[in-house]
């Protein structure tokens, strides 16, 4: 499973930096830098801030409460009770914000109840999209576009549009930039390569858990949006990562925080502080 998140795209990041839309010299170093600085959040946070299709196993511990306080839920598919059974969705309760993420699921005890047969470890699985954003509701912007032409097999990685540097359903133009993570139906994808010129999209397929088909002409492609400070704590990761580079300074880890989490010496503090609250604190119960 791929779940190479990049929270930040390349267009932002060059603009960052000045460069001109014709000096793409350097953009596979950036675009290195990108990915780098959003494994650093992700390690330093212990969060994923992209969707994850998965299915996780959590221990019983009581009838009625499960608990993941290390993992984050954006949208429940399935609970398995420790029979193997489904519960019954109405008897379901999540846990967490209006509309997520949820922390844990209660259950409507006239309805349903956890069990388990044999052993109490990993007995009840919880399949859905895993990963932390405070709107998920509205992380999927329409990019105004579609498949054309003959649509996208099973195995392609090319996936043609009407105008791949036209401006999305929020306006924001190009609609379609190296980085992002879009979605085809149930599939989701990581564009690697724009070519507006010919309106083509390179993309990295079935990320993040998802699982390859083939697309038909028309289905239209959504765009995910990470959070808005994630996104922009990323691009000033990533343009430090450069700096740091260039002048010969980026070296070894060092321990910050409550169990030694580790991030590269020098990190400014106010990246760090504004990563505070998001980190994750206590283990799969």
């Amino acid at each position: 499973m791929s779940t190479l998140n990049t929270y930040a795209t390349l267009d932002a990041l060059r603009a960052r930096f000045g460069l001109a839309s014709t000096d793409t010299g350097d953009d596979a170093r950036l675009l290195a830098k990108l990915r780098s600085a959003s494994a650093e959040i992700e390690r330093y946070t212990g969060r994923a801030f992209a969707p994850i299709l998965a299915t996780r196993t959590f221990d019983w511990r009581a009838e009625r409460t499960l608990l993941f306080r290390a993992e984050d839920l954006l949208a429940l598919t399935t609970l398995i009770n420790g029979d193997g059974s489904p519960i019954d969705p109405t008897a379901i309760i999540l846990l967490g914000g209006v509309g997520g993420p949820y922390y844990g699921i209660e259950l409507n005890l006239t309805k349903a109840f956890f069990i388990y047969l044999t052993t109490k470890t990993r007995a009840l699985a919880v399949a859905g999209l895993w990963g932390w954003h405070d709107d998920y509701a509205n992380a999927w912007r329409p990019s105004g576009d579609a498949l054309t032409t003959f649509g996208l097999s099973i195995s392609g990685t090319s996936i043609t549009v009407s105008n791949a540097a036209g401006a999305d359903s929020w306006n924001l133009s190009p609609r379609f930039q190296v980085g992002q993570l879009i979605s085809i139906e149930a599939e989701y994808m990581q564009i690697v390569a724009v070519n507006a010129g010919a309106n083509t999209l390179t993309v990295i397929r079935t990320v993040n858990g998802t699982i390859a088909a083939a697309h038909l002409v028309n289905v239209p492609i959504f765009v995910y949006a990470p959070p808005t400070d994630i996104t922009e704590i990323t691009l000033r990761w990533a343009a430090w990562l450069v700096k740091q580079e260039d002048a010969g300074e980026y070296g070894a880890t060092i321990e910050l925080g409550v169990g030694g989490v580790r991030a590269p010496p020098g990190v400014p503090v106010d990246l760090l502080a504004a990563l505070e609250s998001l980190r994750k604190v206590g283990g799969a119960v």
